[in-house]
């Protein structure tokens, strides 16, 4: 077995379903000793070689070998979650390039802001990237969370998967945030002072949480540097591991698709399939054809035979049909980020100075609902019970909607009461963003806008 495995990979012409050998200097490369010590395995356009690719190699092993071809369509999940795994790339690649130029000091990190615009290579363009790539993030992986539960993938067997992604969810705001503040200047100080300060509404231990925040009276050095290291060491490490977590339990969970009696990923029917004609009923209906003759095997008992459909083969290989598709939307996702980095500018106010106000003193825009939820009641009530209240609903939500049922039709209950959040939510989110202004008037966005992004 071994010397026809060996033969096979040295004389790829051997491989079943190959009719061509290729020829050239590009194939003899290929074939040496060299590469072959770097890549196990030749790329043949073979069946076996398509698994032999995802079996060697690092990255593809991520994905199954082979999968629902329903997976394919753009619909099936909008490719939210391997967008939201391309941004958080492409902020590894920009925050290690920052890094070099960024020093966390109250005294020089406004200077570097500015140094970067005409100091530093592409300096300005890079930290605009940084900073779109990190509001897309969050806007991504809220649609992603979105779109799981209206699709019903919460269910069992992927409850904890889904307890996962809330974290994720949490993790990325809290990427946000940290980040919010390095720039050191009037817009990032006031928006970290509102939002530390609603630590200390947390009943017992908040304000002992704000010390350890802040490092002292008011966000200053000692702040600057926890919220730094929070952001470039602490945040990435549980965000790796969570997102490892998350692809390998969608790798063993299996995909959220309709299965039925027929095939592992065959389209949904009611309909069952045709029983197969006895041998008794075939001679009667064709007697030319089987002689009007019957050979009986045997008697059995009717209760025991049990018929089975032959499964239906809807799946493709991952390589390359999933991968193609991973790499145009990897690509595209590239293009828009660059398209709003190159058209706007990330800003910079003046430098941090606390006993100057600005108006408004807004929080980042993922977070202007909460500011507005605070306008209007207690602190205590919007800015701890109710956030507090949403992330537990939503990690116990697959444990106690117990509908097996996935269809959104079957679910009314679960639905109805998730969109009027969500509502809520989006409608919190836009007034305090577009429509309030100095003292947090109502202001309409096409007078004047105070947008802080």
């Amino acid at each position: 077995m071994s010397d026809l495995k060996n033969s096979t990979a040295e004389h790829p012409e051997l491989e079943p379903g190959r009719t061509t050998v290729d020829h050239g200097i590009t194939a003899r490369i290929k074939r040496s000793d060299t590469w072959r010590s770097m890549f196990r395995h030749a790329q043949l356009d073979t069946p076996r070689g398509r698994a032999l690719q995802s079996f060697s190699n690092f990255f593809l092993h991520l994905y199954p070998v082979r999968i629902p071809k329903r997976v394919l369509r753009l619909r099936y999940s909008f490719r939210l979650g391997f967008i939201a795994a391309v941004l958080f790339f492409i902020l590894l690649l920009t925050g290690v390039y920052l890094m070099f130029v960024y020093t966390p000091s109250v005294g020089s990190a406004y200077g570097d802001m500015q140094r970067l615009k005409t100091g530093v290579g592409f300096g300005q363009l890079i930290r605009n990237v940084h900073r779109w790539s990190a509001h897309l993030m969050v806007l991504v992986v809220g649609l992603h969370l979105v779109r799981v539960f209206y699709a019903g993938a919460y269910k069992k067997p992927r409850e904890f998967n889904w307890v996962i992604g809330v974290m994720l969810l949490m993790i990325t705001l809290m990427f946000s945030f940290t980040g919010y503040l390095l720039p050191c200047d009037q817009l990032s100080y006031w928006a970290v002072t509102v939002g530390t300060n609603l630590v200390h509404y947390v009943p017992v231990f908040g304000g002992k949480v704000q010390d350890l925040l802040i490092g002292g009276q008011q966000v200053g050095q000692s702040t600057l540097l926890r919220f730094y290291a929070l952001h470039v060491a602490v945040l990435p490490g549980l965000l790796v591991t969570m997102l490892a977590v998350h692809i390998w339990r969608v790798r063993k969970d299996g995909f959220a698709v309709e299965r039925t009696n027929v095939g592992a990923f065959a389209e949904e029917t009611s309909e069952r399939p045709p029983a197969a004609p006895s041998a008794v009923a075939m001679a009667a209906a064709a007697p030319e054809l089987y002689g009007g003759r019957v050979r009986l095997l045997g008697v059995v008992d009717r209760e025991s035979v049990v018929e089975e459909a032959r499964p239906v083969d809807d799946t493709v290989f991952t390589w390359p049909h999933m991968l193609v598709r991973h790499v145009v939307v990897a690509l595209g996702t590239a293009a828009v980020v660059l398209a709003l980095a190159v058209t706007f500018t990330a800003p910079l106010r003046g430098l941090a100075n606390p006993n100057v106000t600005p108006e408004p003193a807004k929080a980042p825009w993922y977070f202007a609902g909460l500011q507005e939820l605070l306008s209007r009641f207690d602190p205590l009530v919007a800015g701890i019970l109710v956030p507090t209240g949403a992330v537990l609903i939503f990690v116990l939500l697959p444990y106690i909607d117990r509908n097996p049922d996935t269809r959104a039709s079957h679910r009314k209950v679960a639905v109805l009461v998730f969109s009027f959040l969500l509502a809520a939510a989006i409608v919190l989110t836009v007034i305090g963003t577009f429509f309030r202004g100095p003292g947090w008037q109502f202001v309409a966005p096409w007078t004047h806008s105070y947008i802080e992004l």
